[in-house]
């Protein structure tokens, strides 16, 4: 059986935000290479920033400051 599926595509780090223009910081802030930004039409935009990389999680960072 054939698959046209990538077999180990690379990995991306995808975080949504209000603008366009955020994706740029965040890849700043965080040194991170922006490898897309996907726009939707719905109202209002969805914004996802894709990053090279492992998936991360701002919630995971979040906790370490709470102790």
């Amino acid at each position: 059986m054939r698959s046209d599926r990538v077999p180990n595509p690379k990995p991306e780090n995808v975080h949504h935000v209000t603008e366009p223009e955020l994706c740029e910081k965040m890849g700043e802030k965080y040194n991170w290479r922006l490898k897309e930004i996907r726009v939707t039409r719905n109202s209002p935009p969805d914004v996802a920033c894709v990053f090279d990389g492992e998936q991360t999680s701002f919630q995971d960072m979040w906790q370490d400051y709470q102790d």
